[in-house]
């Protein structure tokens, strides 16, 4: 179900736009579905009754009207729970994630590589806590409308940017060792387990 994981700010803007509690409610209910569809898919008990359970919350909240101030949360939430990830990962004893990726991906990094997997790491870091700040500053001060496109649109627009832009740079930086397809690349980091 990959589209699930599109379904989330499609229906977030148009809930947004139309404002429609109806719409927040699934919008919200699409959002935990998705950290839970590997569950759902092996037909977790426990799975569907969180699902079930969490609809049915967000249900409750669209018809007191508050669904829609809800959307407001993911776009804080994502960015700051994977900054926590990253930023914990540069803690001294710890791997950055960024290099144990590029392990997952390559073996034995060279030392360049170790030290520049580190750096990127460190810009993910500064870029995500800027997208949560920003989201926060835009639900404070924006109108819905402005917020939604931005939180939407526009910044998961700078994350395909910042992704594909760090690739292109590696690979002319670092142009003497082989490289894997952008494809390669993407379909390796979803099966990296990341600690």
């Amino acid at each position: 179900m990959p589209w699930l994981f599109l379904a989330y700010p499609l229906l977030s803007h148009i809930a947004t736009y139309v404002r429609s509690e109806r719409l927040a409610c699934l919008a919200m209910t699409v959002f935990v579905a998705v950290p839970l569809l590997p569950a759902l898919r092996r037909g977790r008990f426990w799975a569907w009754g969180t699902l079930a359970a969490v609809a049915a919350f967000f249900y409750g909240c669209s018809l007191l009207g508050a669904a829609r101030l809800l959307m407001y949360l993911p776009p804080v939430l994502l960015p700051a729970s994977v900054l926590f990830i990253f930023a914990r990962s540069l803690k001294p004893g710890n791997t950055p994630v960024v290099t144990q990726v590029a392990t997952h991906i390559r073996g034995t990094l060279p030392t360049e590589l170790v030290s520049y997997t580190r750096r990127v790491t460190q810009f993910w870091v500064a870029l995500l806590a800027t997208l949560a700040l920003s989201s926060i500053g835009l639900a404070l001060w924006a109108t819905p409308e402005v917020w939604s496109l931005a939180t939407n649109g526009i910044q998961y627009l700078v994350l395909a940017a910042a992704f594909l832009g760090e690739y292109l740079l590696r690979r002319y930086r670092f142009r003497e060792l082989e490289h894997e397809s952008f494809a390669a690349m993407v379909a390796a980091l979803f099966k990296t387990r990341v600690v």
